[in-house]
């Protein structure tokens, strides 16, 4: 298998040299690109060009080639930007003010004069629209402007997503949430079990975030795990000057209504607020800074059980206060439930905190190191309750969550046509539920009493009340992702190259918690109150530690290239192999094969190959009319959550039952309470009587990680360098 992989590496490598051109890639950061001529227009060869970022004294160059061009790849974001080029017997010229946002194509141009003739210092007051040529049409940029000016609910930046025309939440261009990638600095951010943002209010104070983009129809080789497309922000950075803010938002309760949805006068706290701080500035002037920002959010919302006050709240519930009261008495006195309040209005929690630092440093002339952490806490009380109509007070779970994510980036400049960016990033990601605090941290059955019959006048009305556990309480997952990206830029006369690799492993460790506690069913409260349910049904694990250990190797090799091929007429075309391995997989069921011919331990590896390209035409040169068109393929990702039901449900691991009649057991609440593993379980399979069943979710022995073909075309037209 490996010596096969092998093969098809080392021909996607050889089929990248053979490629005739490609367009440079995008990445987190920014080019800047140009042409130098002397005042015959003549093009000047072996100019020296000079880089500089004056707000943090990063700096960087380039020599010309043989046609005048030089291209700079991978410059860090920030403003102001200072380019300067010289040659002997030649002036010096210097253009300032420049700022750079993500994916920017900076075009800086220079016509050289004698030394005898004295050429002033040009300086930039705004940046041009012509600058986005290369992500126009292709994804929607997201400015620290329109983040600072910009409304956003719970500020979180993923809600400006919408922004895009192709998003609609946490999908994007209509394919799946899993084939959105989400990256902040270029690495994952993306969630490790159901995909989608972690968990969480938020995945990074919007404080942090200087930029983002939702990237569509970008087809440079570097986006990868993208069916969909790609949400990438970047993060701010320190500088020379010392900066900071304290930031409050808030919500107030007293802003809100006294009364709820329905009239009726509301008891609880409903607010949101929002404070913290960001500071950065110099470490050593010019070589070394940091930026911090510690942000903290605080939820308080009320949250409605079975909360009568009116004749009309008994219709909306389809419960009357008297059979409320009928079923708790049954609910404290024969299974013990707290004389705490189950019913009507409480008070629901949540913090999050989220702590961000970074440092950039300029360790020499041709080597950046940027270190940054990302960190985000949450501890949501009572976040979510059941699946029946009315779910008692100690059914409500609480769920808490935190990650962290720490990333390391050296980027070096080997020679004046080679630059290289290495980013090596620890992801943690953990979420666990726990049941409510009055009920035992490993959690009991759940009561459900189907059929509640309430009569109000002459008319009765049915519901179902819940008591006990939570059915996915308790369960946690526990993922640490180890991501390497190299990127490697190299520069020759006619054409520009990028080589890259990208590999994630992943290491997950997962308890799977739903349905384990086991359920009774009751018709009606007479049958609740005598303590005769018609079923019960519960999952049971056959092993004394059901966790599911997965690890995932996500690998990438891709390169690509660009060049001109005419006036104004530039192709990028390139190739990328992905290599998806699940090393761990379902046991074999021999059952399962015997009966239906089907293998539970299938093992998911895709090998795919993506080749993409991309013209960009800009009519005669002169920056006003840009025609693109685009092709290629595009891997996806598979959602997590779906093989960790798999490799749970083999029919080795867990089997169920599901009992009705004489042999369903004779509840004891009281005693599940004191001792949850009184609860009927594996003993049940000791009777003859009662069937084992087991649920069987397998992978077919075809499931490969989903692809997406994507063609898209577009044409711009610049009215000037401020609207388009």
């Amino acid at each position: 298998m490996f010596n096969k992989l092998t093969c098809r590496l080392l021909a996607c490598l050889l089929f990248f040299n053979c490629l005739p051109a490609l367009l440079s890639a995008q990445g987190t950061q920014a080019i800047i690109t140009g042409t130098v001529v002397d005042n015959k227009g003549e093009s000047v060869i072996g100019a020296t060009i000079q880089v500089k970022n004056e707000s943090t004294g990063f700096f960087t160059g380039s020599i010309t080639n043989d046609k005048g061009e030089y291209t700079i790849k991978q410059l860090p974001l920030g403003s102001p930007y200072t380019v300067t080029a010289s040659y002997i017997g030649y002036g010096e010229q210097k253009k300032t003010g420049y700022a750079l946002n993500q994916g920017d194509m900076l075009r800086v141009d220079f016509k050289l004069a004698e030394e005898s003739v004295e050429i002033q210092a040009v300086e930039v007051v705004a940046n041009s629209l012509k600058n986005m040529v290369p992500k126009i049409g292709a994804a929607t940029s997201i400015s620290a402007q329109n983040i600072t000016k910009l409304p956003v609910n719970g500020r979180n930046f993923t809600s400006l997503m919408d922004l895009s025309p192709l998003s609609s939440g946490g999908n994007i261009a209509g394919q799946l949430s899993s084939s959105t990638n989400y990256t902040i600095d270029g690495m994952t951010a993306k969630g490790t079990v159901a995909s989608g943002t972690t968990s969480g209010a938020y995945t990074i104070s919007m404080e942090a975030v200087r930029e983002f983009e939702v990237v569509t129809n970008q087809y440079d080789v570097t986006n990868g795990r993208s069916g969909g497309g790609t949400v990438s922000a970047v993060t701010k950075s320190g500088t020379n000057t010392f900066t900071g803010s304290v930031f409050g938002f808030g919500r107030a309760d007293w802003l809100s209504s006294s009364y709820d949805i329905r009239g009726n006068k509301s008891t609880s706290d409903f607010s949101t607020y929002q404070y913290g701080f960001s500071l950065g500035g110099p470490i050593v002037k010019d070589r070394a800074h940091f930026y911090v920002v510690w942000d903290h959010q605080q939820d308080s919302r009320p949250i409605y059980i079975a909360d009568i006050k009116t004749a009309a709240d008994e219709s909306r519930y389809n419960v009357t206060q008297s059979t409320l009261d009928r079923y708790l008495d049954i609910a404290r006195t024969k299974y013990g439930v707290s004389n705490d309040p189950q019913f009507g209005e409480f008070g629901k929690k949540k913090q999050t905190n989220a702590v961000f630092a970074r440092i950039d440093w300029q360790l020499n002339a041709t080597n950046l190191l940027t270190i940054r952490n990302n960190f985000i806490n949450e501890d949501n009380k009572q976040s979510e309750s059941d699946n029946s109509s009315i779910n008692l007070y100690e059914v409500w779970i609480d769920r808490k969550s935190h990650n962290n994510s720490l990333l390391a980036t050296l980027r070096s400049v080997l020679s004046p046509k080679l630059t290289n960016e290495l980013k090596l990033q620890h992801f943690l990601v953990y979420e666990a539920t726990t049941p409510n605090k009055q009920l035992p941290s490993s959690n009991i059955p759940r009561a459900i009493v189907e059929n509640v019959e309430s009569i109000s006048g002459d008319k009765s009305m049915y519901t179902s009340i819940q008591l006990g556990g939570q059915r996915y309480a308790p369960e946690h997952f526990k993922d640490n992702v180890l991501q390497l990206v190299d990127n490697m830029y190299y520069n020759t006369d006619r054409i520009n190259y990028t080589f890259g690799a990208d590999f994630m492993y992943t290491n997950m460790k997962s308890l799977y918690g739903s349905e384990m506690n086991g359920r009774f069913y009751f018709t009606g409260l007479d049958n609740f109150e005598n303590m005769t349910p018609y079923r019960y049904a519960r999952e049971i694990a056959l092993v004394d530690d059901p966790t599911v250990k997965m690890n995932t190797l996500n690998s990438a090799i891709y390169g690509q290239l660009q060049t001109k091929l005419f006036t104004g007429f530039e192709v990028m075309a390139g190739i990328r192999a992905d290599y998806t391995r699940y090393f761990n997989h379902a046991n074999f069921n021999q059952t399962v094969y015997d009966e239906l011919g089907l293998r539970t331990d299938n093992v998911i590896s895709t090998f795919q190959l993506q080749p993409r390209v991309q013209f960009t035409w800009d009519v005669n040169d002169k920056h006003q009319d840009i025609i693109r068109l685009g092709a290629g393929i595009f891997g996806s990702d598979l959602n997590n959550y779906s093989m960790i039901n798999n490799m749970l449900f083999d029919g080795t691991k867990v089997a169920s039952v599901d009992i009705q009649g004489n042999l369903v057991p004779t509840p004891n609440f009281p005693a599940y309470r004191k001792d949850p593993s009184t609860a009927p379980g594996v003993d049940l399979f000791n009777n003859p009587n009662i069937q084992k069943i087991s649920t069987i979710n397998m992978n077919s022995k075809d499931a490969r990680v989903p692809v997406v073909y994507k063609l898209n075309a577009s044409y711009t037209h610049f009215f000037s360098d401020r609207v388009l």
